[in-house]
């Protein structure tokens, strides 16, 4: 047992566990099926089957809808409800689920239906079945199965919120590596851990200045932008956490400016380290400039075509004909 419990309690890739868990629930309850169905908030789905074939266990990853066909619905709904295990030594004598239509048509024999709690929390459910004999599921087996099952629901917890985790995670991988706009990870030293290529792109390095240590935020910020991130977004960034979008400058590899829209949050229990996002102004700021320079120069050829053409001066007299 104390090996069994280890072999659970080691996995935290969410596969893995159940490839481990249900078989040896079967062999230690001495069942020919096992069905595993977790709690979704207030939904319940079947996760997971496994039923013995000759002396192997074939286990098949689910994701359905639990259904009368499958299981006996009114145990299931019991030991979720009540947080207590469901023993039927012969489920097809006089029983308080005897009027279940999976019971009645699969006429089953020894049916025992587990919860798996973690700190009083409903994790899911392991139900478990022998329709060969009755009595299969003996007191010394259900001891063993309900350490189990206090292993399982802490062990499927965790695989849970690593496999949230890991899916977040995921998700955060997908939006950096699209490249729509510049990230990177920093530290509160200037240090720049792990940009994305729209990031390089738009400061015109590579990741061989990223390995040679040549990328500091703070030595591409030009010096008024770092005096004002100093005095201004540091102290903000330190106490929210979050640094509301503004408008700044980096300098190009090149040694020229690009101005940029740059927002910013931290993140670990510290606070030390964070994750930006630049958005590259250099085609907004062009045609801004150039939109300006259009409505001056409109604005001068207005001027001059509202201006009256100066009157010739002819003196006190007309001119003389040359004729006269």
């Amino acid at each position: 047992m104390i090996k069994v419990s280890q072999a659970v309690s080691g996995e935290i890739v969410f596969e893995k566990l159940i490839d481990t868990l249900m078989p040896t629930a079967i062999e230690h309850a001495g069942a020919e099926r096992a069905v595993l169905i977790l709690a979704r908030g207030a939904a319940q789905r079947i996760t997971a089957e496994a039923m013995t074939s000759g002396d192997a266990v074939m286990v098949h990853l689910r994701d359905e809808a639990v259904a009368e066909t499958v299981l006996p619905e009114s145990v299931l709904h019991y030991v979720a409800r009540t947080n207590e295990s469901v023993i039927l030594d012969d489920a097809v004598t006089p029983n308080p689920f005897s009027a279940d239509p999976y019971i009645r048509q699969h006429q089953a024999r020894s049916i025992l239906c587990l919860p798996l709690l973690n700190a009083g929390q409903l994790i899911g459910v392991i139900y478990l079945e022998n329709n060969l004999a009755p009595r299969v599921f003996a007191s010394a087996r259900i001891t063993v199965l309900k350490l189990l099952a206090s292993q399982a629901a802490i062990s499927l917890d965790s695989t849970r919120l690593y496999r949230d985790l890991a899916e977040r995670e995921a998700k955060i991988r997908r939006m950096v590596d699209a490249n729509i706009i510049g990230i990177f990870i920093w530290d509160l030293d200037g240090r720049i851990l792990e940009p994305n290529d729209a990031f390089l792109r738009i400061v015109g390095y590579d990741r061989h200045d990223l390995a040679t240590g040549l990328m500091r935020s703070t030595d591409l910020s030009p010096p008024e932008w770092l005096d004002h991130n100093v005095r201004q977004e540091l102290p903000e960034l330190k106490r929210t956490g979050i640094l509301p979008p503004f408008e700044k400058e980096f300098f190009h590899k090149d040694g020229s400016r690009v101005p940029v829209l740059l927002g910013a949050a931290t993140f670990g229990e510290k606070g030390d380290q964070g994750v930006a996002f630049v958005l590259d102004l250099t085609e907004r700021k062009r045609a801004e400039a150039e939109a300006r320079a259009s409505e001056r120069a409109i604005a001068r050829y207005r001027r001059s075509w509202h201006t009256p053409a100066a009157s010739p001066r002819w003196g006190s007299s007309p001119p003389r004909s040359p004729m006269s």
